[in-house]
Order: structure tokens, then C-alpha cells, then sequence
């Protein structure tokens, strides 16, 4: 029977023919200096929502966390060469909803109901370029900066202390956070992919401003319109409670249009 359930799984995931291959760009687009074709959509539980607006523009939006956190996105395709790509992506969102709706005491409370937050509005605003390696790989650069206005003070110590949380949210408090991202993706097979990636924030302030997270995953297609992308998370940084390693497993659904 576990034989069975092997070669099973190895057919419907390696052999079957599904009558094309996808490539890294069109299977793993996110991230990438790539734009989604017009037209076209696809959305993660955790990666954000992107529709294709024209070969020159993609909207994006984390679009499970709108009601409790507003954001929205553009990424636009610049003139490129070669084997090159060039864009741009911009970010807004406004987080002191969410702020305020987890500072409370019993379930869903992650903030101590003392802290109460001014009106926030952050963005985010980077470049992307992406060196296609071979039909099968792809190497992307992602270099940005985020800052946040306020229209009140936000108190230093309501912060959420927590892996991946903290260095993404830094900005809300006070001053820049830059960061950095260099990701390889390729292609194993005709259904399965897989991910590579290092990223780096650094904060402008004295203390507890460098976080580094390095993350890995394997993509399956399922096909064209839904996948599966499993991997992990292992981040470093300098917290408020001290110096700390993390592991993190990680898991997503994606699906979006069939054609």
C-alpha cells in the first residue's frame, strides 16, 4: 500500500502530463521583477493578492489582512535589457487599526490594553531587478525603504517582540528601515520549484537595528491555477529582550486564474 501511495504521488507530481510547463516566472512571479499578465490574478493565504493591470503595471494587496490592516500596492515594469529586468514596487497601508485592535487583554490580545495608537500611515517604496540565469532560474535583488507619519507619539515599548513582527514593523515606532533581499529560484521539474532567499533590515537607530532572516521553500504545481509552497524561516536579530535565533515552518495555498 505505501508503495502504491509513492508511485502514485510521483506520477501525479512528475509524469502526469499537464500539456505545458510552467516556467519560474510565470509560476513564482512574486517578489520578481516580473509583472503578473494583464488580466490576469492569483493570491496566497500569505502571499499577497496580485492582478495584472497592463504589461507595465500589477496591483498587489495582502488581501485576508485588508479588514484588519489596509494596504495596498502598485509594481511598475521599467524599460529593460538583456537578460535583465527592472521595476519598482510602492506600498501604503495603515496600520494603527490593527495596533488597536490587538491592544487588549484575553484572546487576540498581543499588546497590553494600556497602549493606545495615533493614526499611522506607512509606505514603502523599493527596486527590483531580476537576472533570468537560465529558462529554469531566476535571480532577483530587491532593495527598498519604508517610513511611516504619525499624528502622535507612539510608545517605545508597545512593540511586538516577535521574529519577522518586529524588524517589518520597526518603522511604525520611528525613523527608516532599509531593506535588502537576494532570492534564487528555479525549476526542479515540470511540476515542482523551489526557493532560496536572504534578507536584511537595518533600522536607523543605535540599538537593535540589524535583522537577518534567511527562508526556503519547494513549490508544488498542482496545477496552472493552485499550488502548494511549504518551506521555513530562520531568522536573527537584536530585540528589545536581547539577541535571538528563530525558526519559523511556513506554509501557503496559492491559487488564482485557470488561463
Amino acid at each position: 500500500m505505501k508503495k502504491l501511495f509513492i508511485l502514485t504521488f510521483l506520477y501525479i507530481s512528475l509524469l502526469n502530463p499537464i500539456g505545458f510547463a510552467q516556467t519560474v516566472t510565470s509560476a513564482m512571479g512574486n517578489h520578481t521583477a516580473f509583472i503578473m499578465p494583464k488580466g490576469k490574478w492569483e493570491s496566497g493565504i500569505i502571499q499577497p493578492l496580485r492582478i495584472g493591470m497592463s504589461p507595465r503595471l500589477e496591483i498587489t494587496s495582502s488581501a485576508f489582512l485588508f479588514p484588519l490592516l489596509p494596504n495596498a500596492g502598485v509594481k511598475i515594469a521599467w524599460p529593460s535589457g538583456g537578460n535583465y529586468k527592472f521595476a519598482s514596487e510602492h506600498n501604503l497601508s495603515i496600520p494603527s487599526v490593527f495596533l488597536n485592535l490587538v491592544s487588549m487583554k484575553g484572546t487576540g490580545g498581543i499588546l497590553s490594553p494600556e497602549f493606545d495608537f495615533p493614526f499611522i500611515i506607512a509606505t514603502h517604496h523599493g527596486l527590483i531587478i531580476s537576472r533570468q540565469l537560465r529558462d529554469s532560474s531566476l535571480l532577483t535583488y530587491r532593495l527598498g525603504a519604508s517610513i511611516a507619519l504619525r499624528t502622535g507619539d507612539v510608545d517605545p515599548l508597545s512593540t511586538i517582540d516577535l521574529p519577522l513582527f518586529y524588524p517589518r514593523m520597526a518603522h511604525y515606532y520611528k525613523g527608516i528601515s532599509l531593506r535588502g533581499d537576494v532570492t534564487y529560484k528555479a525549476q526542479l521539474c515540470r511540476r515542482w520549484f523551489y526557493e532560496e532567499g536572504v534578507h536584511f533590515f537595518l533600522l536607523s537607530r543605535k540599538e537593535q537595528n540589524f535583522f537577518a532572516e534567511n527562508s526556503g521553500f519547494l513549490v508544488w504545481n498542482i496545477r496552472r491555477s493552485l499550488r502548494i509552497k511549504g518551506g521555513y524561516n530562520l531568522s536573527y536579530g537584536n530585540y528589545p529582550f536581547g539577541k535571538h535565533w528563530q525558526l519559523w515552518p511556513s506554509l501557503d495555498i496559492v491559487f488564482g486564474s485557470r488561463k
